[in-house]
């Protein structure tokens, strides 16, 4: 079958930008005098808990140490957002794939739950390369009782367009944000991020190298 509605999931499916985010925290660390440094293997596995502030938390815990999350979380969205000032680029067939679907009349989501900040922050870092009125529906941390892997997100974006999960395509760039899709009872594409390559997904996510406009026409997925 075809679609009427493409959702595309976490910051992640838009554009890498899991080393600036890694590099983000461990400047807020230094801006907070914590002696913390994420290397890319140690970000890799915290990735794996979903949400910046969730992240702080499990860490900390792990580490048996107390520190000031709220701050340190406001410094880490600050230095992101300086980042993306530079610009970013989308990833490989996000754009073909957004063009595709405006050409089929098809609604878009970009169904991230994270801080609102975050957010206006990666749409100006690639406005040049996608105009922010494609989307029909943005999601952010305010709409979600529940971070993903709960299905929150998923299931007000569908409320908000209008559409039936079996109607929706929905891409995901780690295992627990494709769980929250998942959950919600929508076809779920894995398109793992840098940091995600190697890592198992779940039943019901099928894992692709680049997603093709072909997918819209509910033809099946090019595993990985």
């Amino acid at each position: 079958m075809a679609y009427s509605t493409l959702l595309l999931g976490s910051i992640g499916v838009l554009a890498e930008t899991s080393d600036l985010q890694r590099r983000a925290f461990n400047t807020a660390f230094e801006l907070n005098e914590v002696v913390w440094h994420w290397d890319a293997d140690t970000y890799r596995t915290l990735l794996e808990v979903p949400g910046g502030k969730a992240r702080l938390k499990h860490y900390a815990d792990t580490q048996g140490a107390e520190v000031e999350i709220d701050a340190i979380y406001e410094d880490k969205v600050r230095v992101f957002e300086m980042a993306l000032e530079q610009g970013v680029d989308l990833r490989p067939g996000i754009a073909d794939l957004i063009a595709e679907a405006q050409a089929q009349n098809m609604k878009i989501g970009f169904v991230t739950a994270t801080d609102t900040r975050q957010v206006a922050a990666i749409l100006r870092g690639l406005q040049a390369t996608v105009d922010p009125s494609v989307f029909d529906f943005i999601g952010d941390n305010t709409l979600a009782a529940r971070s993903k892997p709960a299905p929150d997100i998923y299931n007000e974006a569908l409320r908000h367009l209008g559409v039936t999960a079996n109607t929706a395509l929905a891409i995901e760039d780690t295992p627990e944000s494709a769980e929250a899709a998942v959950a919600a009872g929508i076809r779920t594409l894995g398109y793992p991020g840098a940091t995600v390559e190697g890592r198992s997904f779940g039943d019901g996510v099928e894992v692709i190298d680049v997603p093709r406009v072909s997918l819209l026409r509910g033809e099946a997925a090019i595993a990985a």
